[in-house]
């Protein structure tokens, strides 16, 4: 007997469950990394958690990524696994990760989510001129606080003195939050939206706006959300999880890769635009037509495909 417990439910039923596992398994994974540290550190397992981020103690850095490792697996590759395992029999068909695509259609998506830095640039710039009304001056400072401390936590994490620092944010970065993002948003959430809402177009930007959401990086919402929707789009035209997973890889391997090469902050934390340089609008619109077309070949690429193999 069959353990897809799931399959037959209805879509409310469906969301409900995943709701849950992901906090009951998130949860659960969470203290276990926390217990699991609590051997390597001396004192009160739970002080050092809540000091870490200030760095004053040798290993603080390391227990961080252990906890930023054990997040990623407990809110997002385990609980999308545990769902898709009571939805199919096979994992691999749930998630359409069977077959590897085309080496053309990889590297055709690699390349749009590269072409697409002109759009997310002006997209980030735009986002940071955003003022909110004076009586909701108190939240604004709230969020640009909290998006410095976002912006200085992440140049921390990628703070690297050699290739094992750097090994270890690939994996971290690069491998563990692109297969966790892309299996449970693009893998999961964004079906149950298009089935809910009856709307593939708007299930896809509902599952971006909740990509770009749970980072928690108000001035940078917009061109997150850009992302998401051009993952998702990748994903919905080709049919195969492997595109989103191998682009968003690039795209955060890319900037592991700079930071270490050059020595160079990926973020600033000014966030008042005062010393930022105006991006060029024409290459935003550029970018973003490129984007644009290079999701309608894919889209073109793949039914064609698809319909010469019957």
């Amino acid at each position: 007997m069959g353990l897809q417990l799931l399959k037959n439910a209805g879509i409310g039923r469906q969301l409900f469950a995943l709701l849950l596992i992901i906090f009951g398994v998130g949860l659960f994974i969470s203290l276990f990394g926390i217990l699991v540290s609590a051997a390597f550190v001396d004192g009160s397992i739970f002080s050092r958690v809540e000091s870490m981020g200030q760095l004053q103690q040798p290993g603080d850095l390391s227990l961080m990524k252990f906890l930023q490792i054990s997040t990623q697996f407990g809110f997002f590759i385990l609980p999308a696994m545990v769902f898709g395992f009571l939805m199919d029999n096979s994992i691999m068909n749930f998630f359409k990760l069977k077959n590897f695509p085309p080496i053309l259609i990889s590297l055709v998506a690699i390349l749009l989510i590269y072409i697409s830095n002109p759009l997310n640039d002006w997209l980030v710039y735009q986002n940071n001129l955003i003022k909110l009304p004076t009586a909701l001056s108190g939240i604004e400072e709230w969020m640009r606080q909290a998006e410095s401390q976002a912006a200085e936590m992440t140049n921390i994490f990628l703070k690297m003195d050699n290739w094992s620092d750097y090994v270890v944010n690939l994996l971290m970065i690069g491998v563990f939050a692109a297969v966790g993002e892309e299996l449970l948003l693009r893998g999961v959430l964004q079906p149950l939206f298009i089935k809910v809402f009856k709307n593939s177009h708007l299930g896809i930007w509902l599952t971006a706006f909740v990509f770009s959401f749970i980072h928690f990086q108000f001035y940078g919402f917009f061109a997150r959300l850009f992302l998401g929707a051009v993952l998702g789009y990748f994903f919905y035209y080709t049919n195969n999880l492997w595109i989103p997973i191998l682009s968003h890889f690039f795209n955060n391997a890319a900037a592991v890769t700079y930071v270490f090469i050059s020595g160079t902050p990926l973020y600033s934390t000014n966030l008042d635009g005062s010393n930022a340089e105006t991006p060029n609008s024409l290459y935003a619109l550029i970018s973003f037509l490129l984007v644009v077309l290079g999701i309608w070949w894919l889209s073109r690429y793949h039914k064609k495909s698809h319909l010469s193999s019957r």
